[in-house]
């Protein structure tokens, strides 16, 4: 084969990929949050939370610690702050053997605090178990899930409410996560870039919930949901909120976003923590994938769909990528000669240098434009990861929290 030939055929092989890869990460990056764009546009934009009940639900804010000692007396406050009737109030709290002094901050607020009921767990249990542990011990006719590090605004709970009491259709209804403590000095930012993203995503969540009452997925930091639809979380879920959601929208009940039920999360500053997280949270998305993957035969529309578009996509991308780069990788090596090895050798120091590492040997302002990639690309390897993790490892559901910062 000559030289020109060779290189027609190889960049060829290279683009096809290339276009490929991109097709599929323009539907649920751009295409599909477009089209929810377009149709939110004719669309009465409010769900209605005018009408307030002229008595509030009972409620069970339930949640599992370990070794939080750091946030655990900031987040017990906020919900003893909040603005609701407290004698329909039960704060629910399981420790999973804590080694700190996070159960004696808990029984602390205990002997003064009737609402707290506390239960330690003998051996590490796992953070699913707590919670079904926790939601079996009371009778609400509301379970609030939320985690040690979210800290909720005053009228976060009665935000998170109003929609179940003026829908009965509504089922489940997520919070608005907002991230502090992120500090000016991280090196990746990815708490920043995070706050991005997470906005972004929110805004699709309301959006889907405001046309078909179908946001995909709630913030397992802050959500409500009838008790009559929670579900036991099997053995081992670390995403239980996903596994909550896909539940009630396969029950054909309504999930939607509170945009003014505000709550913040503790941020940790340091990037391997995050990194850490992102893949256990993939990790549980393949999980959860396991379960409903039928979704998308069985309840098409909207369910489905939406599934598929705004989730499966999104985690399967990872997979396209490693496979056309596996594609490429083959593929120069048949090829033989200079040119695929120097081609290889080029691509994968430009992914390393440029798109991971631009801080580190780029200018400032363009290390600045490239960061959103780079955040990018490092939540796409997490996913990898994940997946890797899930088909490797079989889950206890046992964790360690990030670190807290010390505001």
């Amino acid at each position: 084969m000559s030289l020109m030939l060779e290189y027609y055929v190889f960049y060829g092989f290279i683009f096809e990929t290339l276009v490929l890869a991109i097709l599929l990460m323009l539907i649920p990056y751009f295409l599909y949050p477009k089209l929810v764009n377009l149709i939110y546009k004719y669309k009465s934009h409010d769900i209605n939370v005018n009408v307030k009940p002229e008595v509030w639900p009972s409620v069970d804010i339930v949640f599992a610690a370990f070794n939080e000692e750091t946030v655990i007396r900031e987040k017990i406050e906020s919900i003893l702050a909040l603005n609701y009737p407290k004698d329909l109030l039960k704060i629910r709290i399981g420790s999973d053997c804590s080694t700190d002094s996070t159960d004696l901050i808990i029984e602390e607020f205990q002997k003064r605090e009737k609402i707290i009921d506390f239960v330690r767990m003998n051996t590490r249990s796992g953070k699913s178990n707590i919670i079904n542990a926790l939601v079996k011990r009371g009778k609400s006719k509301i379970i609030v899930g939320t985690d040690a590090n979210i800290f909720f605004h005053p009228d976060a709970l009665k935000e998170m409410i109003l929609p179940i009491a003026n829908d009965n259709e509504v089922h489940l209804v997520g919070g608005n996560l907002v991230y502090r403590g992120i500090s000016k000095n991280l090196l990746n930012n990815i708490s920043k870039n995070e706050k991005l993203y997470i906005n972004w995503e929110n805004d699709l969540k309301n959006k889907e919930g405001v046309i078909w009452g179908s946001s995909m997925g709630v913030e397992g930091g802050c959500y409500a949901i009838k008790r009559e639809s929670f579900q036991e979380i099997p053995f081992g879920t670390l995403m239980e909120d996903f596994f909550q959601t896909m539940n009630v929208l396969k029950s054909n009940k309504k999930v939607v976003f509170a945009p003014k039920a505000i709550c913040t999360e503790d941020v940790s500053n340091e990037s391997n923590m995050e990194f850490k997280r992102k893949i256990r949270i993939s990790q549980g998305n393949w999980q959860n994938l396991k379960y409903f993957y039928t979704t998308v035969l069985t309840n098409t529309f909207p369910t489905g769909i939406i599934f598929l578009c705004h989730k499966i996509l999104r985690w399967t991308l990872p997979i396209f990528f490693f496979l056309g780069s596996l594609r490429n990788i083959i593929f120069s090596f048949l090829q033989g000669g200079q040119l695929a090895i120097i081609s290889i050798i080029f691509q994968i120091l430009l992914l390393i240098l440029f798109v991971l590492f631009p801080q580190r040997i780029l200018p400032k302002a363009l290390s600045n434009f490239l960061k959103p990639l780079s955040y990018f690309s490092w939540m796409n390897i997490a996913l990898f990861l994940g997946l890797i993790r899930y088909l490797r490892t079989s889950e206890t559901g046992i964790w360690q929290p990030t670190t807290r910062n010390k505001l």
